[in-house]
């Protein structure tokens, strides 16, 4: 078994994918689906119910878990955004 690797990452709303997590107004949220909306921008929708809509051209950071290949994954089950959980918060500071 390959051991996961959370990495951040800087990307425009084009490359925002389902599991990265994101954080938004200082609180980590999992990515469960990205819509495509009129003008290139991307709605992207939480595990926790909570969405964002995200300009084209805005560059933000996004934790993604890798394996130990360097291959991105495209689901992951590392965080799962709890407020308890401090792993990524970190990474973010």
């Amino acid at each position: 078994m390959l051991k996961a690797i959370m990495r951040k990452v800087e990307v425009t709303g084009d490359g925002v994918r389902r599991g990265d997590v994101v954080e938004v107004g200082g609180l980590l949220h999992r990515v469960r689906d990205v819509r495509e909306l009129r003008g290139r921008r991307k709605r992207l929708e939480f595990e926790d119910g909570n969405a964002y809509v995200l300009g084209p051209c805005i560059v933000i950071t996004v934790a993604r878990v890798y394996d130990a290949r360097g291959v991105a994954r495209v689901r992951a089950d590392v965080h799962r955004g709890h407020a308890g959980n401090n792993t990524l918060r970190d990474d973010f500071g």
